[in-house]
């Protein structure tokens, strides 16, 4: 019993100086596309006096679109979507990690670039295959590599979004949900202790790194003071319809934009400066439609109410055709900061029109367009607690849980 007790204790220490190396990892990432963003979309433009321009977006992103496609030529389409990366873990316990260079650069360019997309996707597989690569390292067996790389992927996501919760959401699954390998390593009490303990260290040194040198990310927050009264309860229905409605739209351009992709597979480059030429049209037509959403999502906050509701659904819907426009040709990366971002537009549209509480709106709305399209419940009010006080974690469960019901149409997920 005792020898047990001890090699969970050690398997703890290790998932936490793991989790803190994954931290620091990502917190660097994050900082080099913040650096990147910065020099094409600020600097550059301001130094040239193009802020505005469409010339300036058409060259930027070309340029992207062009690095893009001669990148993956060489080295193949990466980074792997968060699913493909879970995929991988789930069934052979383990994920590849001998170009873990390259899979940094394959992410950080679309980001630095432009692209409408989150930054979750290369950044799991960095530091699934970094912790497997520390497992083999130890010489540990299958098992536990697998549950190294879950608790990096853990400390990743949870830094990412600001939300332990969120790092750890994967542990608190049933024990038949969580089989992803042959063999589990310890009962599901010990598997959330290390995985509590490879998120307590990378949100411990992610929050000091950037408390000290600054960067990092994650999702606008609500106030305290915002509250909801009982009269908002008549609405819930209606901003589910419109959440889900906004997830329809989510997938009728995954849709048809990977139609095009799958015609352009052979032509990497061409698929890539598309989306190259696509993206700034788009960016500079509607406003706060390209990168992740991660920023502009605070300056919805703020200024929603002097904005129309014409605008804000323009942008939601103009963001759900980048995103998916991105992926499709080429430009890899997440899509969770991109359909919140949605949400929170279209939530505060209906708060115009009707004169409800905006963030009670929003928080139905990103429930329901994310629960839709995630099918995870819990993990959504994980990532959603991080923008609204736990207060609304009843009208946010309502509708995650009610969307997460509705049967996707086949032609549309096929």
């Amino acid at each position: 019993m005792m020898k047990k007790i001890i090699s969970i204790v050690a398997f703890g220490i290790l998932s936490f100086i793991l989790g803190a190396a994954s931290g620091a990892i990502v917190w660097l990432i994050l900082k080099i596309m913040d650096l990147g963003i910065e020099f094409f979309w600020t600097w550059l433009p301001e130094k040239f006096n193009a802020d505005g321009s469409l010339i300036y977006f058409m060259t930027v992103c070309l340029i992207g679109g062009c690095l893009i496609g001669l990148w993956q030529k060489k080295y193949g389409l990466l980074p792997d979507e968060l699913p493909v990366v879970l995929g991988k873990i789930h069934k052979d316990g383990r994920y590849p990690y001998d170009n873990l260079h390259i899979l940094a650069v394959s992410a950080l360019l679309p980001l630095i670039f432009g692209g409408a997309l989150g930054p979750e996707a290369g950044l799991t597989g960095i530091i699934a295959g970094l912790c497997c690569l520390v497992g083999d390292r130890l010489r540990y067996k299958g098992e536990k590599v697998a549950a190294l790389a879950e608790t990096g992927m853990s400390a990743t996501l949870g830094v990412i979004f600001g939300s332990p919760l969120f790092g750890i959401i994967d542990s608190l699954k049933p024990d038949n949900e969580n089989e992803h390998y042959k063999a589990k390593l310890v009962d599901k009490k010990t598997r959330i202790f290390v995985y509590v303990c490879g998120v307590a260290g990378g949100m411990l040194i992610v929050k000091g790194l950037t408390a000290v040198l600054g960067g990092g990310m994650g999702l606008s927050r609500f106030d305290r003071a915002h509250g909801y009264g009982i009269e908002q309860w008549k609405w819930i229905i209606p901003l589910i319809l419109a959440g889900i409605a906004g997830a329809f739209i989510y997938l009728i351009f995954n849709k048809l934009t990977s139609m095009i992709g799958n015609k352009l597979k052979d032509h990497i480059i061409v698929r890539c400066m598309l989306g190259g030429a696509v993206l700034p049209l788009v960016g500079w037509y509607v406003p706060l439609t390209m990168l992740s959403g991660e920023t502009d999502m605070g300056t919805i906050m703020a200024d929603w109410q002097t904005m129309s509701v014409s605008v804000l659904f323009v942008i939601a819907v103009c963001k759900l055709f980048l995103v998916n426009f991105c992926l499709n040709m080429g430009w890899r990366g997440g899509s969770i900061f991109p359909i919140i971002f949605s949400g929170v537009a279209i939530g505060f549209a209906f708060a115009l029109m009707t004169g409800m509480d905006g963030a009670y709106a929003v928080a139905v709305v990103c429930g329901a367009i994310y629960g839709y399209i995630m099918r995870k419940p819990v993990t959504v009010i994980a990532v959603l607690l991080l923008c609204f006080p736990v207060t609304y974690i009843v009208p946010l469960g309502i509708s995650a849980f009610i969307a997460s019901k509705i049967p996707m149409p086949r032609c549309l997920v096929e």
